[in-house]
Formats: C-alpha cells, structure tokens, sequence
C-alpha cells in the first residue's frame, strides 16, 4: 500500500538537512509545511523573523508558500498583523471616530476602484476616511494609480497622510512609505507570483489604526477567517464583505456575504442592494482596464454626468462604511445620505482639496 506524501513528512526528523539551513526561522518552516497551525504569538514570531533582513529570501519564500498551501489561521493572521502595525510608519489624528475601506483584490468580478470613489463620499458625508493603498498587483488599476489620474499625489512622505487627515479628514496612505521593512518580503512575493498571506494581512495593518473598517475580499471562504482576525486585533466594528459575483465590495448584482465585527463578536448575514433601498444592477459595464478609465468614470459620477450603476455602486459602499462608522441609523438613511453628499458637490470639494494639499510644496 502506498502511503501519502504527508505520512512520510510527518515521520522525517524535524532537524534541518545540514546546518546552513539551521536558522531561526526553520522550525517555523518545517511546522508549516508538516500542516501545523501557530499560535498567535508564535506567528507574529515567525512574521519578525520573516522580515529581518538577515534572513534568508529562499527560506522566506518556502515559508510564504508552506503557510498559503496550508491556509491561514485567523489567529496566524492577526498575529503577523499585530507585528506589521508596530513595523508601520504611523500617524496620529485628533479624530475618534474613523474609518477604512479596503479590498485585497484579486476579485473575479473587476470594476473601477469603487472603495477609492467612496472614501471622498464617505468623508464629504462627516466621516474621517484613512485609507491605505497600493498599487495594483492583480488588476489592470489599484488605489494609487487611480488617485495619480485624478490627481491626488498619494507617494509623498508619510508626514503629508497626516496633514490630510487631520486638515481635510481624508488621507490615501500608500503602503510602501509606511511599511519599509515589508520591501523585500514583497519582492520575493512578486518574484513567486503566488497570492498569500500579504495579499491579505494589508488590509488588517492600517498605519493610522483606524478602529472601523470596511474589508472587501476576494473569496467567500475569507469572510469569517478575515472577520475573525480583525476581532483578534482589537477592532471596534467592521464589516468583511464579499460580493456573491465574486466582488470584492458589496455588490449591486445580487446579495453580499458580510462578517460583522462588533467588539469581541462576529457574526455572518447577507444583504442586498434593496435593503439599501437601491435597484439591482448590473455591473459587466463598470470595467476599467486602465487607471485613466477608472478615473474618468469616478470624475462623472462626481460632476453628475453620470446617474448609472456606477454611481448606485459608489453609494451602496459608501453607505455601508457611514453604517458601520455610526453616522447613520439605517441602511437607507446611509444610502441618502451618500447621495446627498454627492449631488451637493462635497464629495467632489473633498477630491479637490485633496489635489490641492498634495500638491503643495513641501518644505
């Protein structure tokens, strides 16, 4: 009878091969790949090991593969978290009460950046917005590169994020300037060509600590795990969503799966656009393989050229995040408010603002 590649494994010797590979992050490697889960202690362990410079990028690159093909605990994620927030460049705000609405991407369903366009209703709305973005991995247009098209200057100094969250309420936090150790694990990650675990643990280190959140992700089977992380760390309320399109937003073609964090507690229900009091749409149109076209789409629903799916798609996000951010009482008190913020022109005067801030010299 033939036994399984893992009855062997699970029988080899735990020891490395030879003493070069006998290095502080191996016992982390060879528990991932023998399918051993860590604790959360153990994996922001693992995760400091993983980001020192001294460490290994072919050891790095096993144990980024070993903990995406065992799959990751919440209590992995909220660990390595846990250590890429006290890694982060931070910055401070007055504020209380803030939010961020952030996607791992990698969705089936492909659309122009909606969480992007819904951070400047959502802030014209009265809710400070700290968003963190990126550029894109594994779409044709990320968060940064949609701001630059529209004008925002989103890879200034960290110092910038912080004038434009406590000035205008609203500030785009490009990852690379605020996670420095991160720049050669993410090179490894590139050159592997896998999603893993940093596709997901962006979204769970905000550098501003935002104590709300919206978390959109690209498979269902993430909703909980993701949702259940978030509690780990500490979060007061969010919603992890998935669109049952495979968009990794709440979607207008049918019901979202969200996980509801509140404290301590998670729990799972599903929603749809009428809850909202907004039709069903379709979405196949909202497209945008190019930044320019992302934001030339956002551009129109901002100055009123456009009143289509893409606008009740910007509204139905950003009501969810004035939701779960307290400044609303009900789904479609949130989507009123939404489109009131767009059509008075404030969510356009904080996109402007915006352009303005960015742009200043700084001394």
């Amino acid at each position: 009878m033939l036994t399984s590649k893992h009855e062997w494994l699970l029988d080899a010797p735990p020891a490395a091969t030879n003493s070069r590979a006998d290095t502080p992050l191996y016992p982390f490697l060879n528990r991932l790949v023998r399918g051993e889960d860590l604790s959360m202690d153990e994996a922001a362990e693992f995760f400091r090991i993983m980001t020192d410079r001294s460490t290994y990028p072919q050891q790095i690159a096993a144990a980024l593969t070993a903990l995406t093909a065992k799959g990751e605990t919440p209590a992995e994620l909220a660990g390595m978290a846990q250590v890429m927030r006290a890694q982060a460049v931070k910055i401070s705000t007055r504020q209380k009460n803030y939010i961020d609405t952030a996607g791992t991407g990698s969705s089936a369903a492909k659309t122009f950046n909606v969480s992007t366009a819904a951070a400047f209703v959502i802030a014209g709305a009265g809710l400070t917005v700290a968003k963190h973005v990126n550029r894109a991995v594994t779409s044709g247009t990320g968060s940064a590169d949609v701001l630059e098209k529209l004008g925002v200057k989103v890879t200034g100094e960290p110092e910038m994020a912080h004038t434009c969250l406590n000035g205008a309420g609203l500030c785009f936090m490009f990852a690379p300037k605020f996670h420095p150790t991160l720049k050669r694990v993410g090179s490894i990650r590139a050159n592997l060509g896998i999603r893993s675990c940093l596709n997901l643990l962006g979204v769970l280190s905000n550098p501003a600590n935002a104590p709300k959140q919206i978390v959109g992700v690209w498979h269902q089977s993430l909703v909980e795990p993701m949702a259940q992380a978030l509690a780990l760390l500490g979060t007061q309320q969010a919603w992890v969503v998935h669109g049952e399109d495979g968009l990794d937003e709440l979607t207008l073609t049918g019901e979202t799966l969200v996980s509801e964090v509140a404290g301590n507690k998670v729990r799972q229900f599903k929603i749809t656009p009428e809850d909202f009091g907004l039709p069903r749409g379709t979405i196949e149109h909202l497209k945008a393989a190019a930044p320019e076209q992302s934001a030339k789409i956002i551009s129109e629903v901002f100055s009123g050229k456009r009143r289509d799916e893409a606008r009740s798609l910007i509204i139905l996000n950003a009501a969810a995040a004035l939701l779960v951010g307290g400044v609303a009482d009900s789904p479609t008190h949130a989507a009123r408010l939404a489109e009131q913020t767009i059509d008075s022109g404030q969510a356009q005067n904080k996109l402007v603002r915006l352009i303005q801030t960015t742009n200043k010299r700084q001394s």
